[in-house]
């Protein structure tokens, strides 16, 4: 009894922690997106680490959302030469509404024209509304 116990625990823990987070990716772009307050927001946008271009601008409402660490860049196949996909992570931490942009485009001129956008709606209500 003591082992099923402890075996539905181990796999519950995932699942539970699991529903913390929630992930958008890049074919989401401009859709809105519901949370709520303590949950993560992991973003998983494509790059290219040899072009010369990163997501370089983002923003958005800071009393609804925050940025948490630092993007995770991370090759699809594991091999140099092929693009691959930044993760980003965001923590809800207040109700309200949040638009986040972000910007693709040279990381050494961020006044040039961005090669490609990504912008959702965030919206974070209270615990048990």
């Amino acid at each position: 009894m003591k082992k099923l116990l402890f075996f539905t625990i181990i796999v519950l823990i995932p699942l539970l922690y699991g529903c913390r987070e929630i992930l958008v990716k890049y074919s989401d772009n401009g859709k809105t997106v519901h949370m709520t307050v303590d949950q993560i927001l992991k973003i998983q946008l494509p790059a290219d680490a040899m072009s010369g271009n990163d997501w370089r601008r983002i923003a958005y409402e800071d009393t609804v959302i925050i940025k948490t660490g630092k993007p995770n860049y991370m090759l699809s196949d594991g091999r140099l030469d092929t693009p691959g996909i930044y993760n980003f992570r965001f923590k809800t931490i207040g109700a309200g509404t949040s638009k986040l942009y972000m910007e693709y485009g040279s990381k050494y001129d961020s006044n040039e024209k961005p090669v490609k956008t990504f912008e959702i709606v965030v919206i974070v209500h209270e615990k048990g509304k």
